[in-house]
């Protein structure tokens, strides 16, 4: 597997914890602030590792 790929999945994964754990970083880390939308940004993230995985120039 091609270092490519592998931060690819890295960014993919990194994006899937972001969406999932995006109410509880608002609550814990910026209850006084607002809320950050961390979801969007990890499905961002994620699109950005999807390409790099699939990207067939090398």
């Amino acid at each position: 597997m091609s270092s490519k790929v592998s931060k690819g999945i890295a960014l993919l994964l990194f994006g899937i914890l972001l969406c999932a754990g995006s109410g509880e970083i608002n609550a814990t880390i910026l209850y006084n602030l607002g809320d950050f939308p961390f979801a969007a940004i990890g499905v961002i993230v994620g699109v950005v590792g999807l390409y790099m995985v699939f990207d067939k120039a090398e």
